[in-house]
């Protein structure tokens, strides 16, 4: 595991006195590793908390946040196989704190109260279902994505709610634990002197909002 820029940014949000953190960014900017590397410490500085962290669906799941969970625990010598619950997708600390990962399509967002909430790629879920979510959060909400294209986030929370929100925008130079050969992938989508830069730039490389590919007509809003 690396202290990275991205950690440092994201752990500066939490000491913000706003109930939504909007983590905004490009591709290899590690928003994930490093919220969930944050959401490991406060586990274990709050006992008996519950933590959830919600996703589109269980093989987005599996495939992201819930392997990224695995390598962290298991880099730092933490990992438990008893304290992980296979069928529920839980994580139990040792002071009885718990992760849950929950995919959005199995669960209720009704369901009990918890200390912090953190939606993975919040732009594939939608605003009704992520507020009654985050009405059912006692500390804070964290929430990141790749901005493909303007959403709630930014409708309804950082100009909405602009005082109880802290943005914040990413991209792979702040993620110091990238290879030479990752970096140099991302960089061959920079747009040569006199180009105009393409939309994969502007919001994998830029971490900036782009456009949705395809419209019949671009650039409005």
């Amino acid at each position: 595991m690396a202290i990275t820029t991205a950690l440092k940014k994201i752990e500066k949000t939490l000491y913000e006195p706003t109930f939504y953190k909007v983590i905004q960014g490009g591709m290899s900017a590690g928003k994930t590793v490093a919220i969930l590397t944050i959401l490991c410490g406060y586990a274990r500085s709050y006992p008996d908390s519950l933590i959830t962290v919600v996703g589109l669906s269980y093989p987005h799941l599996s495939g992201g946040a819930i392997r990224d969970f695995k390598r962290i625990k298991k880099e730092v010598g933490r990992w438990n196989d008893e304290a992980w619950n296979k069928s529920e997708k839980t994580y139990t600390f040792d002071n009885g704190s718990v992760i849950e990962f929950k995919s959005i399509d199995h669960m209720s967002a009704r369901g009990p109260r918890r200390d912090v909430l953190f939606v993975n790629e919040a732009n594939g879920i939608d605003y009704e279902t992520f507020e009654e979510l985050a009405n059912r959060t006692k500390d804070f909400v964290i929430l990141d994505f790749n901005p493909s294209s303007k959403f709630w986030a930014h409708e309804r929370l950082c100009e909405g709610f602009e005082d109880d929100t802290t943005y914040i925008i990413l991209t792979y130079t702040d993620n110091e634990a990238l290879t030479p050969r990752e970096v140099a992938n991302i960089e061959s989508h920079k747009p040569k002197a006199g180009e105009e830069p393409s939309n994969w730039w502007v919001v994998y490389g830029l971490g900036q909002i782009g456009t949705l590919e395809g419209n019949v007509y671009s650039g409005w809003e």
